[in-house]
């Protein structure tokens, strides 16, 4: 979800925030973003990519401090060492810096490393600039998670000894080294494509083809199922994991409302290199439940529409070859969502309920 033009320095997306092209995100602006949090949590954990942008994650931690909140300082760390990490520091919130240049991201988390919800990000939109409290919070530097991390993932491999073999692409330098602590980086039978600060990953292989992100987390949630237990996914994950529901045991969950404890311990919904890397380590098996799972195809835009104040904060729409997820985005926004089993529906579905929304037939 997107929430645009509400903020004069964020675009809102997807539990993070994006500055905005035309806007000058300053110290004094993520100060005071620092200090809006501070009003919703009680301890955080902020981490930056590198040092581009230290100014920001300092910045960011002065308002949590005049806000009244302590906050842990995690310089130069990955995402994904930083999201194992900070929950193990007591801290119920934690906010990532990243980007290339003057492009700034800060992402943002809950306690059990899941991305904010809409409900809490339209509340942070719309939220004024507390006071600051009479008393500052304690800023504490903290180091990187990573080595406990990668050792931590080395130990759940109980009979992978040696690096997987399995090729590597990936844009982020820091992530991309974390992955090949696990993989060799120089195949090209199976090869994966990691984005989002390493928290998605396609893949590739010249046996089956491409793999999106939802198709190996539908093999992951397939594997545990096969093993008796019992498996979570978001509502808004492809319906085409309800086709083998009745008989595996998934059950689903509003990403926007309490998480169960049951899905929060689930690790390969927030954790792409340990999901990789359990699924890898048998190739045969892998490919195999690879085949096994739906073609899954998912296609997403933003629409613009007069009053958006008309459309529900939420609805689901399953037709003969798809699902349609239709929700609020911001003042004259829609996110509209189209789910089938075939890029081609999908685009099709989506260009066609575009001009019904367009034209407030839905």
């Amino acid at each position: 979800m997107a929430y645009c033009g509400e903020n004069k320095y964020f675009s809102f997306r997807d539990g993070c925030c994006e500055s905005l092209p035309d806007a000058l995100l300053t110290s004094a602006s993520a100060s005071e973003f620092g200090r809006v949090l501070s009003s919703f949590f009680g301890r955080f954990s902020v981490g930056c990519d590198g040092f581009g942008h230290n100014h920001i994650l300092y910045a960011i931690c002065c308002g949590i401090s005049e806000g009244g909140k302590d906050a842990y300082v995690c310089e130069n760390t990955d995402l994904p060492s930083f999201l194992f990490g900070f929950p193990l520091i007591s801290a119920d919130c934690g906010v990532y810096v990243s980007g290339n240049g003057k492009n700034v991201k800060i992402s943002l988390f809950d306690e059990k490393r899941f991305p904010f919800s809409s409900k809490i990000m339209n509340q942070i939109m719309n939220s004024e600039l507390p006071k600051p409290a009479k008393h500052s919070g304690k800023l504490i530097s903290a180091g990187s998670f990573r080595e406990i991390y990668i050792n931590n993932i080395a130990d759940s491999l109980k009979n992978t000894v040696s690096a997987i073999p399995a090729g590597i692409s990936c844009g982020s330098r820091s992530v991309r080294s974390l992955w090949y602590e696990f993989f060799t980086g120089c195949s090209d039978d199976l090869v994966f494509q990691i984005s989002d600060d390493g928290r998605k990953v396609n893949a590739y292989s010249s046996d089956v083809g491409f793999i999106s992100y939802d198709k190996l987390l539908l093999t992951f949630a397939h594997t545990l199922a096969e093993k008796g237990e019992k498996v979570y996914l978001p509502e808004d994950f492809h319906y085409g994991a309800d086709l083998i529901s009745a008989d595996s045991g998934i059950m689903r969950f509003d990403p926007d409302e309490a998480i169960p404890d049951e899905a929060s311990v689930q690790r390969f919904l927030w954790d792409s290199l340990y999901m990789c890397t359990h699924l890898a380590s048998d190739r045969q098996s892998f490919f195999k439940n690879i085949k096994k799972s739906p073609s899954l195809a998912s296609v997403r835009r933003e629409v613009v529409v007069s009053e958006s104040q008309s459309v529900p904060e939420k609805r689901s729409v399953t037709e003969k070859n798809g699902r349609i997820l239709v929700s609020r985005s911001g003042k004259g926004r829609v996110t509209l969502t189209v789910q089938a089993f075939e890029s081609e529906i999908a685009s099709e579905l989506c260009g066609i309920w575009a001009d019904r929304i367009r034209k407030g037939d839905f």
